[in-house]
C-alpha cells in the first residue's frame, strides 16, 4: 500500500515529461514478475529504447530516482549497475550516470572471456583483422534476421592472449547499420560493435539467445585462425534482439580446441 501511494504522489507532482515517462514505464513494469531492481531496469531500458534519453545525457541522480519512485538507494544502484555492465550507461563518482556515448565506448568489451583455470586470469582479447562487406548468401543469419536481398557482414579475427585465435562474424539486415561502412576499418576493428549500434542508431542489444554446436573448419576459416583444415571447433550462434524483441544481429564465433574455460556474460 505504501508503494502505491508513493507512486500516486509522484504522479501528481511531476511535470517533467521524462519523469512522467519513467514513472509510467515503471508502473507498467510492476505488472510483470521480478524484483524491483529488474522492474526499474526494464523501465530505464524502455526510456533508452524510445529515445527519451540521448547518448551523453545525464541521468537523474540515485537520490532523485528514489524521490520519483518507491525504491531504495540500494535498489536504484543495483539497476544502474546492470545498465553499466551492459554498456548502456557510464557511471563516475561525483559526476553521476550518463547514457553511453561513442567517446566512452569501450575498446575491449566482449561478452565472452577466456580464463586460465590454473591462475583464474582472464586472457586479453585483441582484434587483429577486420573485413566488412555486403553479402547475398543465405544461412542461419537469414533465417533469424528475415529474408533480404543482401546483408552486412562484419568479420573479425580475435587473438586470445598469445594462445590461439577465434573467428567472429556479425550479420545485420537493418539498412541503418550500413553506416558501419563509413567508419575506418582500423578504428572499427577495436570498437564494441553492438554498443556502437546502440549509440549511433538507438538500437540496444536487450536479449541474447544462444546455440552451441561443433563444426569442422573449411580451408578458409582454418587459415584465418591458424589451425588445420577440418579441425573440430565449437561454433556459437548468438541471436541478439533489440526493443520489442525484434531481431538485431546474428553473431557467430568459432573457437578452436584450447585449454581455457569460457565465461559468457548474460
Amino acid at each position: 500500500m505504501q508503494d502505491s501511494s508513493k507512486i500516486q504522489k509522484s504522479n501528481s507532482t511531476t511535470s517533467d515529461p521524462k519523469s512522467d515517462a519513467l514513472l509510467s514505464f515503471f508502473e507498467e513494469a510492476t505488472l510483470l514478475p521480478g524484483p524491483k531492481r529488474i522492474r526499474l531496469h526494464r523501465a530505464m531500458l524502455k526510456m533508452i529504447e524510445q529515445g527519451f534519453w540521448d547518448p551523453g545525457d545525464r541521468l537523474p541522480t540515485d537520490v532523485e530516482l528514489t524521490s520519483k519512485l518507491p525504491l531504495s538507494i540500494a535498489t536504484v544502484q543495483a539497476s544502474l549497475k546492470m545498465l553499466a555492465e551492459q554498456g548502456l550507461i557510464t557511471r563516475a563518482k561525483r559526476l553521476g550516470s550518463f547514457i553511453a556515448s561513442e567517446e566512452h565506448l569501450p575498446r575491449d568489451y566482449f561478452y565472452f572471456q577466456f580464463i586460465n583455470t590454473k591462475t583464474e586470469a582472464r586472457l586479453a582479447i585483441k582484434a587483429v583483422d577486420l573485413t566488412i562487406q555486403e553479402i547475398t548468401e543465405k544461412g542461419s543469419w537469414s533465417k533469424f534476421l528475415g529474408q533480404r536481398e543482401k546483408y552486412l557482414k562484419v568479420s573479425r579475427v580475435l587473438c586470445i592472449g598469445s594462445a590461439f585465435r577465434i573467428q567472429s562474424d556479425f550479420y545485420f539486415a537493418n539498412p541503418k547499420v550500413w553506416i558501419l561502412k563509413e567508419i575506418p576499418v582500423e578504428r572499427l576493428k577495436d570498437l564494441a560493435i553492438q554498443q556502437l549500434i546502440h549509440i549511433r542508431l538507438g538500437l540496444p542489444a536487450l536479449r541474447r539467445d544462444w546455440t552451441v554446436s561443433f563444426a569442422e573448419l573449411d580451408p578458409i576459416a582454418a587459415n584465418k585462425i591458424g589451425v588445420e583444415t577440418g579441425t573440430q571447433s565449437q561454433q556459437f550462434d548468438v541471436r541478439v534482439f533489440t526493443g520489442g524483441d525484434i531481431p538485431l544481429v546474428f553473431h557467430r564465433f568459432v573457437v578452436p580446441p584450447n585449454d581455457y574455460s569460457l565465461h559468457i556474460a548474460s
